[in-house]
């Protein structure tokens, strides 16, 4: 299956349910990152802004480095503190050196936030296999979660969901043949998202917080394959007491690319209120 490129921003989907990064050169940043050395770690963070309830965290879909953020962060900087970075393997971030598994990426995650000063509540988005990451954030952690907004995220049951329904394995997943053409930390995270599923459940539930999920309707498939997509991120929501689905019409996966006021919108609608 074929690479799809867009011009206007620096992005692939090789199955636009997992996002895989292209080599190329980026857009200009309106955040300024910085590199730096966390325990022993090369790591690359973008933070700007000040103020607010809580800390609005990013977390980037797969082979993504943090800059698929940097229109919505930088406008949701404007009213509160904001906090991305590039995983292990992406960006100016260095080697995979650990487990690639969900929860190991939820607690180093964590454990990164404690390092660089940013202590709870934090409001948490996901993308695509990065939703994953935080959806099980806010189910592992809820006394931490004033809010999650999680951005065409990808269900742990999908692949099983999709090939259940008849649909081939290759238009339910990333093919081998495309696999083998990324980077370590790409496959290792895609592999790794096997026992997510498993994770989740022993989470347990969201917490109280709101959980808001972004559904792109663009997605280049069959329509079989777009119902199922829609009606399980419609199932994620409705796991949380205060959930609700946003159906982005029009959209692709990379909804913050496409539709970067939606989530903007979507975020700062789920901030909780600043102290007077």
């Amino acid at each position: 299956m074929a690479l799809e490129h867009r011009t206007r921003h620096f992005h692939t989907t090789a199955v636009p349910l997992l996002s895989i990064a292209v080599l190329a050169a980026a857009c200009s940043s309106r955040i300024t990152a910085r590199v730096e050395v966390v325990d022993g770690h090369q790591v690359e963070l973008a933070t700007a802004g000040a103020g607010g309830a809580a800390t609005v965290v990013f977390e980037s879909g797969l082979g993504e480095d943090w800059t698929h953020w940097d229109e919505v962060a930088s406008e949701v900087a404007r009213h509160t503190r904001i906090f991305a970075y590039s995983r292990p393997g992406t960006g100016a971030s260095g080697p995979v050196t650990t487990a690639r598994d969900p929860r190991t990426i939820v607690e180093e995650l964590r454990a990164l936030l404690a390092s660089q000063g940013y202590a709870p509540p934090y409001l948490i988005v996901g993308h695509s296999m990065g939703g994953a990451y935080m959806e099980l954030f806010a189910k592992s952690h809820p006394e931490e979660v004033a809010g999650t907004v999680l951005v065409d995220p990808r269900h742990p049951d999908f692949l099983d969901a999709c090939t259940g329904a008849g649909l081939p394995l290759d238009k339910c997943g990333i093919p081998e043949s495309v696999l083998s053409t990324q980077s370590a930390a790409t496959i290792a995270e895609y592999h790794a998202f096997a026992g997510a599923s498993d994770e989740m459940r022993a989470a347990g539930p969201f917490g109280s917080s709101p959980v808001r999920v972004l559904t792109a309707t663009d997605h280049p498939w069959s329509p079989a394959q777009e119902s199922l997509w829609e009606s399980m991120l419609a199932s994620l929501a409705a796991e949380a007491v205060d959930g609700r689905q946003i159906i982005v019409q029009g959209a692709g996966h990379h909804i913050q690319l496409d539709r970067p006021d939606v989530v903007v919108n979507t975020i700062l609608a789920t901030l909780p209120p600043a102290s007077p």
